[in-house]
């Protein structure tokens, strides 16, 4: 005689109790939306993740782009403040050095030529205003034999230096002009360059 009736569970008891049963298909019901439910979860959860690297993906593409434009934008804006600079540089500077530095190019050509021919005969055409300095410079070389002629047509950067037959021109105006240009050109391209992006 069993004091407590003990369930077995070794075995599958198949009853014909309606009650039973239907408290078996709601627990299929039930678990079955569990499934339906955690399924749509992780379906949303995925579709979420998907959005949000989608949102984090345009903004980073944003954000480059304001970069660059910024980037742009400040490097016009340097590039439009050297301008003014470099074009001072180029109109009032660089002459007033290639006048000054004109007379001493003159002189070296003429001692490298004296090296070579000792007994040349030099003559030098300039603008009046390089005979001052010229002339300077000329003091100290007592041993050369040199004639200077005044063309008021020549610019200030341009000389010729004639001996035994040969001519060799110094145009320190054409170098002027040509890095005047390059200027010009390089700030012309920079503004191609801002505008096209």
């Amino acid at each position: 005689m069993a004091v407590f009736p003990l369930e077995e569970f070794s075995t599958t008891i198949v009853s014909n109790d309606p009650k039973l049963t239907l408290e078996t298909s709601f627990e299929e019901h039930r678990l079955e939306a569990y499934e339906q439910g955690y399924k749509a979860g992780w379906d949303d959860a995925t579709a979420a993740q998907i959005e949000e690297q989608s949102r984090v993906a345009a903004d980073f593409a944003r954000n480059l782009q304001e970069l660059s434009f910024t980037y742009h934008e400040a490097r016009s804006q340097i590039l439009g403040s050297l301008k003014p600079l470099f074009t001072e540089m180029v109109s009032k500077v660089l002459p007033r050095l290639a006048q000054e530095t004109l007379p001493q190019s003159i002189v070296d050509e003429i001692l490298s030529v004296a090296s070579d021919q000792t007994s040349a005969e030099f003559e030098i055409v300039i603008s009046p205003g390089n005979r001052p300095a010229l002339e300077r410079l000329l003091e100290d070389q007592t041993a050369l034999d040199v004639n200077i002629v005044e063309e008021p047509t020549m610019a200030e950067g341009l000389a010729y230096i004639r001996f035994s037959e040969t001519e060799k021109q110094i145009d320190l105006t054409s170098v002027l002009a040509g890095f005047s240009q390059l200027v010009e050109g390089f700030f012309t391209q920079q503004q191609k360059v801002a505008i096209n992006g």
